[in-house]
């Protein structure tokens, strides 16, 4: 690919760059969740602190990946290959998005809920990704149940993963 326009327009097409960016963005998205986790709700985290956690978590996730992805490539073999950067750049899409979301919700939202919008909008996050992708081949009640379905799943591998660490 040229450009990010260009890769943009690939992904729309393209069902193996559109699944690798969905899959990072649901990866990030249950990792938030469970990192959201760690603060009590009885002793909400001081201003700037849920948004520290998102910033610090998805940056992190981004260069374990990135890291991840560039050496696996040099010890394949595949560092010629055309596709890779793409591939990753997608996949670093995918992330910053979710990322990005839940750091908005928490600017935007009042210090009293923005543990809650965090949360939400992370969880709301998993809901809308498979409801959307659901939507090109199934109905709008069918893909509901499926970003239903998704969300309680995420949310549910995201607390037995908070629960395991803490």
């Amino acid at each position: 690919m040229s450009t990010l326009a260009d890769l943009a327009a690939e992904v729309r097409t393209n069902k193996d760059l559109r699944r690798e960016a969905y899959s990072m963005s649901l990866y990030v998205s249950i990792v938030l969740f469970s990192a959201l986790c760690v603060f009590n709700d009885d002793h909400p985290p001081d201003r700037g602190d849920v948004f520290l956690l998102e910033l610090g978590t998805t940056v992190g996730l981004v260069l374990a990946h990135a890291f991840a992805s560039w050496l696996s490539t040099r010890m394949m073999g595949d560092h010629e290959q055309p596709g890779a950067w793409d591939l990753l750049l997608v996949q670093l899409g995918g992330a910053l998005v979710v990322g990005s979301l839940a750091m908005i919700a928490v600017l935007i939202a009042p210090t009293s809920v923005e543990l809650q919008a965090a949360r939400l909008t992370v969880a709301a996050t998993i809901a809308a990704l498979v409801y959307v992708e659901s939507r090109t081949s199934a109905s709008r009640a069918q893909a509901a149940l499926h970003g239903l379905i998704a969300l309680v799943a995420g949310v549910t591998v995201a607390l037995l993963k908070s629960w395991l660490v803490h």
